[in-house]
């Protein structure tokens, strides 16, 4: 069953002109550090048994991964880091367990890669679907530490994060898989693949795990699932959708099993759909469109429990773009049009946007100190939740693309490198370069699931 449900404006006195009210762009970036970063080139060399089309031997004797890094980093294990506090933050990881790994899709090669967010080295690189042209784009990441990658041309693929758990499937002594960006193993050889799921579309972005049941005693959850959302007549061209609704469908995340598929008529599929997904505590999911292309925007809410939906208009000077659940259970999304963010107060139904004087094209998370980080063209702005006024930036000239607080609580920038910054100054702290055209703004390092789900004291 779908609800229509009217919002009220709030605060929302201004549109469409930037001009007409809040700051300019140069106020915005005069909060910043310094444009120290490298915006990094697509340069990870890869063999031709490392070739995401071609067959490879399987072998895991080669070393990591090409692409270079820059900043000081201390290498350590990924095995699960319990109780880790974030400074002086009040953004500690309450669940009491944390994961050192950013899972970036590198769209164009049609792979996606596993990068530890301390010793800023590239651990695996995996193919996302078996022709290798899946076109992955978003990445969501469990409390378990698994990774679930949407591909948009269709298809669901999950990948474990911790390599004992791979399991022998290809008939070859020992387990093996990917090392690094130049050690992409054929699709019949990788065994740390746990599932792939096809689906019979043409576009297919959304991911978004829930939360399952964690054990703080062991940070594994029990009966996590992950939630797709993909236009439910194919388009034209692969990316894109037909006219017509799409399709919720909540995967099992043990075995790829599908728990159920909601259809939603009211929302269009046609040209990019559903464009971007995140959940609540609950495990209930919110979707939004491609907000500066859609003639209907509109954001969807599909109940977890009874799978009946719910739809609020969106209002004009709001394009969404990136979506997140804040720690409260509110919905955030970046803008393209008008404000540079909004927040929508679930309680009450209410829009209020953030007028920052800059637009984005990107994704947003939740940061430490109740801050909200938004991807924008020329590096990425922070939000007061309290306030809705901008405060600290990161600059470094290039277009952000998605934006991620890994387990110590940096801010991750993504554009064609990976940059990970200190949030409470802007400040960069190191780069990853060897990404291949990268394209990835959702839950890259489950921090978002990990904030709804266990939110921080205060």
């Amino acid at each position: 069953m779908t609800t229509m449900r009217s919002a009220s404006w709030g605060m929302f006195a201004c549109t469409l002109a930037i001009a007409a009210c809040g700051d300019d762009a140069s106020s915005v970036w005069d909060q910043g550090g310094d444009a120290t970063a490298e915006s990094g080139s697509a340069s990870a060399s890869m063999s031709a048994s490392g070739s995401a089309s071609a067959a490879d031997s399987g072998s895991v004797s080669a070393s990591g991964g090409t692409g270079s890094s820059s900043g000081a980093a201390t290498a350590d294990s990924g095995d699960p880091i319990f109780d880790v506090a974030v400074g002086d933050t009040d953004l500690s990881d309450s669940c009491g367990c944390g994961y050192q790994y950013i899972w970036i899709a590198n769209a164009d090669e049609g792979t996606v890669s596993k990068v530890n967010t301390r010793t800023l080295e590239e651990e695996g690189r995996y193919i996302t679907r078996p022709d290798g042209v899946g076109n992955p784009s978003r990445t969501s990441v469990s409390l378990s530490g698994d990774v679930a990658i949407a591909n948009r041309h269709g298809g669901l693929v999950k990948f474990y994060g911790d390599t004992s758990k791979c399991q022998e499937s290809n008939g070859m002594p020992g387990i093996q898989t990917s090392l690094g960006a130049n050690n992409v193993l054929g699709w019949d050889v990788e065994e740390c693949r746990a599932w792939y799921v096809p689906f019979a579309t043409t576009n297919q972005r959304p991911v978004a795990w829930t939360a399952g049941t964690l054990s703080r005693d062991t940070c594994e959850s029990a009966g996590e699932n992950v939630w797709t959302v993909m236009s439910a007549t194919p388009g034209i061209a692969p990316g894109i959708g037909g006219a017509g609704g799409v399709i919720a469908t909540l995967v099992n995340g043990d075995d790829g099993s599908i728990v159920q598929s909601v259809p939603v008529d009211d929302f269009p599929g046609i040209q990019l759909g559903a464009y971007g997904g995140a959940v609540d505590a609950q495990g209930n999911l919110f979707f939004t469109p491609m907000g500066a292309i859609s003639f209907n925007n509109q954001l969807a809410r599909v109940d977890i429990d009874d799978f009946t939906v719910q739809l609020w208009p969106i209002p004009a000077g709001i394009a969404p773009y990136g979506i997140t659940v804040d720690h409260l259970g509110d919905v955030w999304v970046s803008s393209t049009l008008g404000a540079t963010a909004a927040r929508f107060v679930v309680a009450t139904e209410t829009w209020e946007p953030v007028m920052g004087g800059v637009l984005s094209l990107g994704g947003i998370v939740e940061g430490p100190d109740n801050q909200m980080w938004v991807a924008v063209d020329g590096g990425a702005v922070s939000i007061d939740m309290a306030t809705l006024t901008t405060g600290v930036s990161f600059v470094n000239g290039q277009t952000v693309k998605g934006v991620a607080i890994d387990v110590d609580g940096y801010l991750w920038a993504v554009d064609n490198a990976a940059h990970k910054v200190d949030p409470e100054t802007g400040m960069l702290v190191g780069s990853y370069n060897g990404l291949s055209g990268p394209y990835s703004y959702s839950d890259m390092t489950g921090h978002a699931l990990s904030n709804t789900y266990c939110p921080p004291a205060g």
